[in-house]
Formats: structure tokens, C-alpha cells, sequence
């Protein structure tokens, strides 16, 4: 089988020869790590996209268009700067202060403090729409007849933006312009303007990526959402089915009914309680899940079956601990699930710098035993 076929036939739970093996990426400061512990200098650690010959992964193929960008975008400036953090604006309106120590090829070591937002209310939101009003054409590649011939060369799943430098979403969109917590607050001081946002996005979207789909036959689509935390969603399932399953609804359709063969959601913690709902709006599946936050493949399957496929799901902290940690993971979790299809175990998200060169391979070796039988 082509690395297209096994992928789109294990998620859709067809017969495949075995599934996928993959990976998604590493974090800058695992590289640097690994390539003190030998790993070449050609591994770029963007496991997922394109795969890697060193490692042995498939990987899917993908044609960029921005769909995020505000065009033009804000001024990007340094407001301060000291020897351990960084306070400036950047392209998206946002203002954010980064501490410095221990970053990477531009990867810090956490997560920026995010101070204010584009969105404040109504009028700001009106002012912020216009940047997304422009030409579609300065969002698609310039060699798009390149981006064509690629698309239909290539043997590898093919998706519509690119998952690992962030796609369109309903509730990421929303939190780039006003933040998680104006966010949360607007859910009940202004609905309407979350609806005349939400409106205002799936118009824009399918507007943006009319011409790609009519024109190039892509396999997946990953929305991004990054909508819940440890413990749960950061929107209830209310407020999901009120404001954004009408959404889900017109833009999942519209993916399938152009030819569109799975719509994933990529959203890091605890989104259990909103399965349902997703799968109502015709979405087939998920990643990463995330293992510290409950989002366990195994109990998943058993309780939605074929109605949902998986990308993700081994625990990175075992991966961290050495052999007996990463066997009992690898036994508990891809061992059940291997043969049931719809699966496809990865690292719940990128691998971080407590994982060792050695204790990756050696969970790889693993791995590869369970995948290919040897």
C-alpha cells in the first residue's frame, strides 16, 4: 500500500497491510539534546511532515495557505527587553512578554504571558475583520501550479494547510483575537458578537479555501482548536452547541462534499465531554490526546467504537522513564487497539527534552515490533 492509502484506510477503518508509522516532531531543545547524543545533524525533528528517513516514519504531504494572518498584519515592535525576558507585539495584534532562558532556534522553553488582544469589543472586532477582507490570492502560495503538480504526485496523504504550523479553527481564531480569558467573558457579556465572529470566520474560510478544493483532491483536514485544558473544555457543551456546532456543521460538510475524506480536530487536554457534539458535526476523529489529561485511546474506543478514529495517544512522560515504563505503555496501549483500526499511536504532542535519545529509540524499536511483526 501507498503511505495515502494506509492512512486513509486505517482512520476510516478499512483493511490496510499495517498501520502507519509515525511520529509528530520534537521540541527544539529535544533535538539540541539529541544531537549531543548522536542523532545526525539531517534530522530537522518535523517527524510528521514529509516523515524522516533516519527514523523510518511516513509522514503526509501539504499545500500551505494562510489562513490565520491578519494581511496586512500589526507592527511587530519590542517594547522592553531585559536579559531574561522579552515584551513586544506581534504580527496578530497581540502584545506578549517571553522569557528567554533556554530558547532554542526561536522554541522557548514555556509559554509565552499573553497581556492584550486586538478584540476589546465591537468596534475593534469590525477593525480587525478588514484585515481578513483582502484579495484571496496573497493568501495562496505563488507558484500555485506548483503547489498542483506536488499535490498530485505525491504518494503521501496530502492535507490542506499544515497541522504543525497551525490551522483554521473556530475557538483558536477567536482566542488569537481577544485571549482565553476576554474570550470567556464575552461568552456572556456580548453572544452576539461571538455569533457575528464565528458567522464572519466560516464565510471567510470557506471563501479562502474554495479555489484549493475544487482544484486539488486533499485526503484530511486537521481543524485546530487547542480548546481545553487538564480538566475539561474551556467552552461548555452549551455553549458548543449553541454557538459553534452550527459552524462545525456548514464547514464540515462543506470539506466532504468536496472531496475531503476525514476532518480531524487537534485540541491538547480533556475534551471528552464534547465527543458528542463533534461527532454530530460530522468530524471523524482526534488528536493528540493528550495522556495527563485523561485522554485515554483505549477507553475512547471502547465506548465511541467506529463512530471516532485517533492520532496520537502514548503517553510522553512514560517515553521519559526508560524501558519498563515505555513497555508497560506500549502493552496498555497500542497493543489492545492495533488490529481494531482507526488508530494511529503517536506521542500525545511534540516530544520534549526530558526524552532521551536512547529511550526514544529504544520505544521506536518497540513500537516497530507491535506495527511490522519483527
Amino acid at each position: 500500500m501507498t503511505p495515502r492509502e494506509r492512512f486513509i484506510n486505517t482512520l476510516k477503518y478499512k483493511s490496510v497491510d499495517r498501520i502507519p508509522f509515525m511520529e509528530i516532531c520534537l521540541w527544539a531543545q529535544t533535538r539540541e539534546r539529541w544531537l549531543a547524543e548522536g542523532m545526525p545533524d539531517s534530522v530537522d525533528g518535523v517527524f510528521m511532515h514529509r516523515g524522516c528517513a533516519h527514523f523510518g516514519f511516513e509522514g503526509y504531504e501539504t499545500v500551505q495557505i494562510d489562513a490565520i494572518a491578519p494581511r496586512p498584519p500589526f507592527p511587530a515592535r519590542t517594547l522592553e527587553e531585559t536579559d531574561e525576558h522579552v515584551l513586544f507585539t506581534d504580527g496578530m495584534g497581540r502584545t506578549r512578554r517571553a522569557g528567554k532562558f533556554g530558547t532554542v532556534g526561536g522554541q522557548r522553553l514555556s509559554m509565552d504571558t499573553y497581556i492584550a488582544f486586538p478584540v476589546k469589543d465591537r468596534s475593534t472586532f469590525r477593525e480587525l475583520k478588514k484585515r481578513y477582507e483582502g484579495e484571496i490570492a496573497e493568501r495562496y502560495p505563488d507558484d500555485w501550479d506548483g503547489a498542483k503538480a506536488m499535490a498530485r504526485d505525491t504518494d503521501l496523504p496530502l492535507t490542506l494547510l499544515n497541522p504543525l504550523s497551525g490551522t483554521f479553527g473556530y475557538y483558536s481564531m477567536l482566542r488569537n483575537w481577544l485571549g482565553t480569558e476576554g474570550l470567556s467573558y464575552m461568552f456572556h457579556d456580548d453572544p452576539e458578537l461571538i455569533r457575528e465572529a464565528l458567522d464572519f470566520l466560516t464565510d471567510f474560510f470557506i471563501r479562502l479555501i474554495s479555489k484549493a478544493v475544487k482544484e486539488i483532491k486533499f485526503d484530511f483536514y486537521y481543524i485546530h482548536e487547542d480548546m481545553s485544558f487538564k480538566n475539561g473544555p474551556l467552552v461548555s457543551p452549551t455553549i458548543f452547541r449553541n454557538m459553534f456546532l452550527p459552524h462545525y456543521k456548514r464547514l464540515v460538510n462543506f470539506l466532504k462534499s468536496n472531496g475531503v475524506d476525514l476532518v480531524l480536530v487537534d485540541t491538547d487536554g480533556n475534551h471528552e465531554v464534547l465527543i458528542p457534539l463533534f461527532i454530530e458535526a460530522g468530524v471523524d476523529g482526534f488528536g493528540p490526546l493528550e495522556r495527563a489529561a485523561d485522554m485515554d485511546p483505549v477507553k475512547l474506543h471502547r465506548e465511541y467504537g467506529k463512530d471516532i478514529c485517533m492520532i496520537g495517544g502514548i503517553d510522553k512522560r512514560a517515553i521519559a522513564k526508560g524501558p519498563a515504563a515505555i513497555d508497560q505503555e506500549l502493552a496498555q496501549t497500542i497493543v489492545p487497539l492495533v488490529d481494531q483500526g482507526g488508530f494511529i499511536p503517536t506521542i500525545d504532542h511534540a516530544i520534549p527534552p526530558d526524552v532521551s535519545l536512547a529511550d526514544f529509540e529504544y520505544y521506536l524499536a518497540q513500537k516497530r515490533k507491535i506495527i511490522f511483526g519483527r
